[in-house]
């Protein structure tokens, strides 16, 4: 098994022998509550209608919480009262809770930055002082000129829920355009600021979502997309509503105009899914567009030459008619990235015949003429290209889940320089291809945040540290990062497993556990810096663990279908495998381990508790997909078809009722009467703003596993807690407030140290 080990900042590659000893706890295969709750829980009653029957290809399913799909019926919002009020009641006597608080609060205020970016002559970036609900846009004329307040998103509203979900500035400096979320949901505006006095202008584009802000080199305008306005229009609460998101459409806004005279660029209601997004070439030359229609990686590549319009885009405004877009990739075989241009020669970053990316480059004069610039990496997976300093390019390669930065040459990819980071993740490359100076954001388990500045220019390009992230009284010299390689269930394949702790621990058995995973959607879960997890590290003796199961973006998109559709199994099998490792190497015992995902990661965590409830003693699932037969009926859930398929094709609805996490919950004690165990301490965390991934799916598994493992029992063997946290005027993590993240971490862990039994050490 190999491992690769991290401390004090230097690594180590070697080949080492884990030994493998057994510490099963007796009491994780009882019945006795692990919870520490000393009285049985009351449940609320939910209203079950056995009339709700759907016939999937011959295949009758009950739905008996059907009706918690309206958020706005008053039944629903009773029970979501109900749920908030036994949650505050189990919550409040989880003892380390505020001590969780304080620390995460305190540690939490520090200054933090992103990396700088350069449009014209100014420089612009985001900062926190350290518990600002929302970081502030900074402006300055050079990077050693003062800076001075652009936008402050916390005067936007009282409680910090008005969110900066996207900044574009014009290409002269000028205007800033910047989309604006409230209450975390998708749904943004589009407003419009003149930069040099800070005026708002009376520019208001509504119903963006899912869209970039493309700016036109004169500064006159923007290409932006939106969908049709809801049937509710101004009248509803934007972000609670579940009807699907169809008709994406492709404009361009004039400043100083309505959004009703905004020109319709694209639109393809034979395709209401599709879903388009434009940039304009850093020469101005063309305005290019993706179109997507689920969440695979492939997209279309259509352009546009706007030197080519007669009358400019003014033109349209006096008839009607799309842009002359020429379909240059028009089918689903590949994704195609745009990272330059010289004219009509594109170069493009692939996955076409490569599931580990590469680098090509066509002449849109001869579309059928492509030639390789960087060949496909035999192991690594390249994971993106910029253009910088005119004819180089910075590239990343995920290696084994670790980032690799190269300088290389835009024409012939030849590497000029290996730039030395340490074991993390690069989370941002600032540069456009006419600067020489490159900003990289970078975090690790153990470092919260840099900024690097490269300058280019040099003979050999040095990584110096323009800003850093302090935190008082960190000290990463007393943690230990390594990473393990765990057999798959059937042994084919290695699954990475990143282990964080204090170091020099004893590999007794002893210790609290989490766990996470994500495992979809071509997601690659990297090292990153949590406040709150180092301190359950240093506090409460915690062992935190990734596992870098099947269906993420790890090791390319082979790696990724192993882990979808038919294949999904293989990411639960995965996680299963991860924690098997984790008691049999000593770290945890079953009753002592804590699994959390989100997301797609919830999804992940809920099908791991039905399939194994003996396996651990506390799980926390963030808005996960739980009913996946009507997933695709909601918001945006018919993109994911891509990765689970759906319900409506009888092949792949007998995928699904296998692991569908709101169809498998069943009493393990009548499951396996001669080993009697109860179901993990489950906290199930949702937000009535999520329309991503919307609450519905949190509330009908609430609803059913305490009907099935509690209140439908007099006496139930279940005494470990399932409850939920329902956040409101949040979302699907979109634009939360520091304050509410604070209180969510907080509530989370502590509901994980009192199921587990863990205690805080100052």
């Amino acid at each position: 098994m190999r491992i690769l080990c991290q401390s004090k900042g230097k690594r180590v590659t070697c080949l080492n022998l884990i030994h493998s000893r057994s510490y099963r706890s007796q009491s994780s295969a009882s019945m006795a509550s692990l919870s520490g709750i000393d009285e049985s829980l009351q449940y609320p009653v939910a209203r079950r209608d056995e009339s709700v029957v759907d016939d999937y290809h011959g295949v009758k399913i009950v739905d008996p919480y059907r009706w918690l799909e309206d958020p706005d019926a008053e039944e629903v919002k009773d029970f979501v009262q109900k749920q908030v009020e036994l949650t505050d009641s189990v919550l409040k006597n989880c003892d380390v809770r505020d001590k969780l608080r304080e620390k995460i609060t305190k540690l939490f205020d520090s200054p933090r930055y992103d990396a700088p970016f350069k449009r014209g002559n100014k420089y612009f970036y985001f900062h926190n002082t350290g518990l600002q609900p929302q970081s502030v846009l900074y402006v300055q004329d050079s990077l050693d000129a003062k800076a001075k307040v652009l936008l402050d998103p916390n005067t936007l509203s009282d409680d910090g829920t008005a969110a900066l979900i996207k900044v574009s500035v014009s290409e002269d400096a000028k205007y800033l355009a910047y989309a604006l979320s409230y209450s975390g949901s998708d749904w943004a505006t589009i407003k419009l600021m003149r930069i040099e006095d800070q005026i708002v202008e009376a520019d208001a584009l509504s119903w963006f979502k899912f869209s970039s802000i493309a700016w036109t080199h004169d500064s006159k305008g923007f290409f932006y997309s939106r969908y049709p306005a809801p049937k509710e229009g101004k009248d509803m609460d934007a972000g609670t509503e579940t009807d699907s998101n169809l008709y994406h459409e492709f404009y361009y806004h004039f400043l100083g105009t309505k959004q009703s005279e905004d020109i319709l660029c694209w639109k393809d209601p034979e395709h209401p899914k599709y879903i388009f997004s434009g940039h304009v070439t850093e020469d101005g030359q063309y305005l290019v567009m993706c179109i997507e229609e689920n969440c695979d990686p492939v997209n279309k590549v259509y352009y546009c030459d706007l030197s080519a319009l007669p009358e400019g885009l003014e033109g349209f405004k006096k008839r009607d008619g799309l842009l002359p877009f020429v379909k240059l990739i028009d089918g689903f075989d590949a994704q195609y990235e745009v990272i330059a241009n010289d004219d009509t020669v594109f170069t493009f970053l692939t996955n076409k015949d490569a599931p580990k990316y590469k680098i090509i480059r066509v002449d849109l004069k001869e579309p059928n003429d492509w030639f390789e610039v960087i060949p496909e990496a035999e192991r690594d997976v390249l994971e993106s290209a910029t253009a910088v300093n005119l004819n180089q390019m910075i590239v990343s390669y995920l290696s084994d889940v670790k980032y690799v930065l190269q300088i290389r040459d835009l024409k012939n990819g030849s590497l000029l320089h290996q730039l030395p980071i340490e074991i993390g993740s690069v989370n941002a490359i600032s540069a456009r291809r006419e600067d020489s100076v490159v900003f990289i954001s970078f975090t690790s388990f153990l470092i919260p945040g840099i900024v690097y500045q490269c300058n280019l220019k040099t003979e050999t390009p040095e990584m110096k540290i323009f800003r850093e992230t302090i935190i008082p009284g960190f000290d990463r010299s007393e943690f230990h990062v390594h990473q393990v390689f765990v057999p798959s269930k059937d042994g084919s394949t290695k699954i990475p497993m990143f282990i964080v702790s204090k170091k020099n621990i004893k590999l007794d058995g002893s210790h609290p556990c989490l766990l996470y995973g994500y495992g979809g959607f071509n997601i690659s879960v990297t090292p990153s810096f949590s406040v709150s997890r180092t301190i359950l590290m240093r506090h409460l003796g915690a062992v935190f663990c990734i596992a870098n199961i099947r269906g993420g973006g790890e090791y390319g998109e082979e790696w990724h279908k192993g882990g979808a559709l038919a294949k999904k199994q293989n990411c639960f099998d995965d996680f299963i495998s991860a924690s098997e490792y984790l008691i049999s190497a000593g770290y945890t015992q079953s009753r002592k381990l804590c699994i959390e995902g989100g997301s797609n990661g919830g999804l992940l965590v809920g099908a791991c508790i039905n399939q194994r409830p003996d396996l651990f003693g506390c799980a926390l699932a963030h808005v996960g997909v739980m009913d996946m037969l009507r997933y695709h009926k909601f918001t945006i859930g018919h993109a994911w078809v891509s990765d689970f398929g759906c319900s409506e094709e009888e092949e792949e609805f007998y995928w699904l009722i296998k692991y569908s996490p709101l169809h498998n919950v069943r009493r393990p004690w009548e499951q396996n009467p001669d080993k009697p165990f109860q179901y993990p301490s489950t906290l199930l965390l949702t937000a009535d703003h999520d329309d991503r991934v919307v609450p519905l799916h949190s509330l009908k598994l609430l609803a059913t596993m305490q009907y099935v493992l509690c209140t439908s029992l007099e006496n139930s063997p279940q005494t470990n807690p399932i409850i939920g946290r329902i956040e409101r005027k949040a979302g699907h993590g979109v634009g939360l407030p520091t304050q509410k993240m604070i209180d969510e971490a907080a509530d989370r862990y502590g509901f994980m140290a009192k199921m587990l039994g863990a205690s805080w050490v100052e």
